[in-house]
């Protein structure tokens, strides 16, 4: 808040945000209701992982790491016979 000495340092949020933003545009591209990125991915349990699947591997753009992009098949599941933990 302004006047506040509780100071948020957006420089901090700011990648954050960024790639959250591009994960959501990306949705559209590939198809699918989400995307989870491969630091989301790992810290996932071992259950929830094994439910996800690899969609694609990337460098975004402003990095030079490619990361990997996930989804939750949850309609594919339903479809199986599974269910949504």
């Amino acid at each position: 808040a302004i006047g506040s000495p509780m100071k948020i340092d957006a420089s901090y949020l700011s990648p954050h945000v960024n790639m959250a933003s591009r994960l959501e545009a990306a949705t559209k591209h590939y198809g699918v209701p989400l995307l989870i990125s491969e630091d989301v991915y790992n810290l996932l349990t071992v259950a929830v992982q094994e439910r996800c699947r690899l969609v694609d591997r990337v460098t975004v753009k402003g990095s030079r790491k490619p990361i990997s992009l996930y989804t939750y098949d949850v309609p594919r599941l339903r479809s199986m016979g599974g269910s949504v933990p």
